[in-house]
């Protein structure tokens, strides 16, 4: 059996993904590889199959060297969503299920490769880590065209997923809340506009109170550390340039 050299599988990967998103038909994908990179037809097809089922979060079952599944999902790591890559390794683990089943055998080195994908994936399941991670998958999102990202849409679940999340909390001084709100007197403090609306329950502006220096980056809980902000405002000293 002739091998496949890493440049060949990268390659492969490419041209899965540009069949993938619609920028390449099957079969010019799979000339490509088999004309220029010297993989047999039979090979160029089997590839980008497995990429179309990994992506969708199917079964696939042609086999894929350990090394080639490997280039593969580091790089749908590195491309696309974290769903994506949910999806890449749940068609691995039903590929793998099928493999053992069919053969009655065992696949411990696409396993360890699985094991170690999902637990890099999982490594920090706080609020923060899920947070930073949806906005890459935004950034990532947005280097697509509206035509790929609905490709994504059109084989997404629209059921959301549920997802157990450890979370720490910083224990805030209540009356340093109150005290600054109460020192804002409704007016935002950087801005210097009216709060935007008054709260439902018993007609108080609405402006939320920050911290200058964070609290998870050291800052302390003081007067001194805080200001009465509108929403707007809020929202531009976290995410603004």
């Amino acid at each position: 059996m002739t091998r496949i050299s890493d440049s060949q599988i990268k390659m492969a990967y490419i041209v899965s993904k540009e069949v993938f998103l619609g920028k390449l038909r099957k079969i010019d994908g799979a000339l490509i590889l088999s004309d220029d990179y010297d993989l047999n037809k039979a090979s160029a097809g089997d590839f980008i199959n497995c990429f179309k089922c990994m992506a969708e979060g199917r079964i696939f079952q042609r086999a894929m060297s350990c090394k080639a599944m490997d280039i593969f999902i580091k790089n749908i790591a590195d491309d696309f969503s974290f769903e994506v890559l949910e999806n890449a390794l749940n068609a691995l683990e039903l590929h793998i299920n099928y493999y053992e089943a069919q053969y009655d055998t065992n696949s411990p080195s696409m396993r360890k490769i699985l094991n170690m994908h999902r637990a890099t994936m999982f490594n920090s399941n706080s609020i923060e880590s899920i947070f930073n991670q949806f906005q890459k998958d935004i950034d990532k999102s947005l280097s697509l065209s509206s035509d790929e990202r609905k490709r994504f849409i059109n084989a997404s679940d629209p059921n959301p997923k549920q997802i157990t999340v450890s979370v720490k909390v910083y224990q805030r001084n209540s009356h340093v809340v109150a005290e600054r709100a109460s020192i804002a007197d409704g007016i935002c403090e950087r801005c210097k506009t009216q709060a935007p609306f008054l709260r439902a329950k018993d007609g108080s502006p609405y402006l939320e109170v920050h911290h200058i220096k964070h609290l998870s980056e050291g800052g302390l809980d003081t007067l001194d550390n805080t200001i009465a902000l509108c929403p707007n405002c809020h929202r531009e000293l976290h995410f603004g340039q």
